[in-house]
């Protein structure tokens, strides 16, 4: 979603995929909200309302998700970018869409959206495709894993400054123990290009049930000397690790065909039917 609307707010499919072939989305555009405990409702539903007015007039596309376990009331929206240029060229699209759809109203829907927020920030993000481990082949089959997700994994570290190339070197070992588990297990890794220097690692899940399995091959991993020199090494390198647990939210995204086309019933929900009337008493009968 667009940081020149949702900038209003004051966001995330992590990824990355090391030694994988270019796949046209090197940059992961971000807007992270957190939102009024009272406003959940109001929020999502104004939410809604860009995604219907963004898919009918073609504008920006992007995949939402709300933090289930971690900060309470989070929400985050990710774009992804092939460059600097596209970044731009997404924020004309989801303003034009604005303006052909809902006019000077579009403004108010921003304002609201706003006043629902307690914060929020806005981030760029590099796909680290050199410290992935078991990242998908091709474009296709980025948009096949992610269109099947339905729930990431996500781990935030806080590089303290000058660190990152010493937090990476003690990665790489481990990386190489997490290419080993079975069964294989995807990390995908990006790395802030705004903001405060840190290294994000993401999973993604078609269910709990998988997080279980890939619990259950870690401990050879965890117990290698490069895991071990990992931890060292963290101490001095990370300010702050932060684990999350998010899930995919399909009303509130407009993903891109290729994504949606990987489970189009999951993507593209039908909307819920109109309330039944409520059936009359004998006394509103008896009063026609």
């Amino acid at each position: 979603m667009r940081k020149t609307a949702l900038a209003a707010v004051c966001g995330f499919v992590l990824a990355g995929a090391g030694a994988m072939a270019q796949t046209g989305a090197d940059y992961l555009d971000i807007t992270r909200v957190q939102v009024r405990a009272d406003k959940g409702k109001e929020f999502e539903d104004s939410i809604k309302k860009l995604v219907e007015v963004n898919r009918k007039y073609k504008g920006d596309h992007w995949i939402a998700m709300s933090t289930e376990y971690g900060d309470f009331g989070g929400f985050s929206f990710s774009s992804t970018r092939e460059n600097y240029a596209a970044v731009e060229t997404g924020m004309g699209a989801f303003q034009k869409a604005l303006k052909e759809g809902l006019g000077p109203m579009g403004d108010k829907l921003m304002r609201d959206i706003s006043s629902y927020s307690a914060s929020g920030y806005n981030q760029l993000r590099h796909r680290r495709w050199d410290l992935s481990v078991h990242p998908p082949s091709s474009a296709a089959e980025l948009y096949k894993m992610v269109g099947q997700t339905r729930w990431i994994r996500t781990l935030r570290l806080d590089v303290k400054p000058g660190a990152n190339f010493q937090y990476i070197d003690a990665w790489k070992p481990f990386q190489a123990e997490l290419a080993k588990i079975s069964p294989p297990v995807t990390v995908l890794v990006s790395e802030s290009s705004t903001g405060t220097p840190a290294i994000f690692v993401a999973i993604y899940y078609k269910s709990w049930a998988e997080m279980d399995a890939g619990a259950a091959a870690l401990p050879n991993a965890l117990a290698s000397q490069a895991y071990q020199n990992l931890m060292r090494v963290t101490q001095n390198t990370i300010s702050m690790s932060n684990w999350e647990i998010h899930r995919l939210r399909p009303q509130l995204s407009y993903p891109p065909d290729e994504i949606a086309g990987a489970d189009p019933a999951f993507w593209n929900p039908k909307p819920a039917p109109p309330a039944a009337p409520k059936p009359k008493t004998t006394e509103q009968a008896m009063k026609k």
